[in-house]
């Protein structure tokens, strides 16, 4: 009866594992704020990011990844506008799962601000 049930605690734990590993997590959300602007950054997926633009007027928004214990530095993506004070960024952004440091640059009429940013991205 001990080894059934030990049997079955083990195969309970194992598929507890396999589920964990093959399900995708849903999207990664970090905030961030500067003198003239404060944005939510949401990670969909590997390669977009949506930035909501809480505080301030912006008119452009550029975003630059890097990971520094790998060397990665992406290209600057300029975000295109969604709607009112949302801006999402396509394209490569994230090429590998990690902590990335996001630098988002908005310009508008208050100025420009860069606004630093860390996120975990895991696929």
């Amino acid at each position: 009866m001990r080894r059934l049930l030990a049997g079955a605690c083990l195969a309970a734990a194992a598929m507890t594992v396999a589920a964990g590993c093959l399900s995708r997590p849903g999207p990664v959300t970090v905030e961030g704020a500067g003198t003239r602007y404060a944005v939510t950054l949401t990670v969909v997926g590997d390669d977009t990011a949506d930035i909501v633009v809480e505080r301030g007027e912006a008119e452009s928004v550029v975003v630059v990844a890097t990971m520094p214990q790998m060397g990665h530095v992406t290209p600057e993506t300029a975000a295109l506008r969604s709607g009112p004070g949302r801006f999402r960024a396509d394209g490569g952004l994230f090429t590998m799962d990690g902590v990335w440091e996001v630098s988002v640059r908005l310009s508008g009429a208050a100025g420009e601000e860069v606004i630093p940013l860390t996120v975990l991205v895991t696929s």
